[in-house]
């Protein structure tokens, strides 16, 4: 390890993994890396090639998280690289985390977006078309992608600090950590933190918390007579196991949510 950290830079100290490791994560992250290529390839192709989905604006939405998804895409290559090419991956560690976190940021605030735009088929069914417009939706996903650009990239050329790009190659054990920051590092991280991971989660906690509330107590809902005649009954039924799924939904995004944020 001495020996590598030598050879690379003071700073780097990650060692080279053993063959025995190499193998197994291989075998793990070779397949993940392939089966994510095809879901968004094909999430992008069905899209493409539905007339109906390309006509609603929402998909849009959901044809830009797949290519924001790529940010696990970045992640499964740059340990594929580090497996294999050590010194390939000591020169790529700091652009990496930089394009990692990017895209990240950017996987959040479409997730977001996705559940605003439930919450507005759900609550304002009629006015759905008329709120959710392409030009709105464009206008959306060009801030959902150029806030976070601009963030990581633009703005930490405004002060040059070695210390904030050793703290960014730490996070993946490419360096050591260090406590020393610029005042302007920690109030960017904050911002970075509030702007892009905070405010997006409590938005989409707060959306698909209310839906599952709706879908509660719609499905307790009993109409008058609604119990003598077996079709309405049967309707009712249905009704509820449509709301008892968009709640699990609803909690399903929350709780990816958090996960992703730990």
């Amino acid at each position: 390890m001495d020996g590598a950290s030598e050879s690379f830079g003071a700073s780097f100290i990650a060692s080279q993994p053993s063959a025995f490791s190499i193998a197994l994560q291989t075998a793990v992250l070779s397949p993940t890396f392939l089966a994510n290529v095809l879901g968004n390839m094909s999430v992008c192709l069905v899209i493409c090639r539905t007339r109906s989905l390309r006509q609603r604006p929402s998909s849009s939405i959901l044809a830009s998280l797949a290519m924001s998804d790529f940010s696990l895409l970045s992640f499964l290559l740059f340990r594929l690289i580090w497996l294999y090419d050590f010194e390939a991956a000591n020169k790529a560690c700091e652009h990496f985390i930089v394009l990692f976190g990017t895209l990240m940021y950017v996987s959040i605030g479409h997730i977001c977006l996705l559940g605003c735009d439930r919450y507005i088929a759900i609550i304002y069914p009629l006015r759905y078309l008329e709120i959710v417009t392409r030009t709105r939706v464009i206008q959306a996903l060009l801030v959902a992608w150029s806030a976070p650009v601009v963030s990581m990239v633009v703005l930490p050329l405004l002060y040059v600090d070695s210390d904030s790009t050793q703290f960014r190659t730490s996070v993946i054990g490419c360096s050591e950590s260090t406590s020393k920051h610029l005042l302007m590092h920690k109030v960017h991280l904050a911002f970075n933190t509030t702007l892009f991971v905070v405010i997006p989660s409590v938005v989409t906690i707060l959306v698909h918390g209310h839906i599952a509330k709706i879908s509660w107590s719609q499905s307790r809902r009993v109409e008058p007579g609604e119990n003598l005649n077996p079709e309405t009954a049967d309707l009712r039924r249905r009704k509820q196991k449509e709301m008892k799924w968009m709640k699990t939904t609803g909690n399903r995004r929350a709780f990816l949510i958090l996960i992703i944020h730990i």
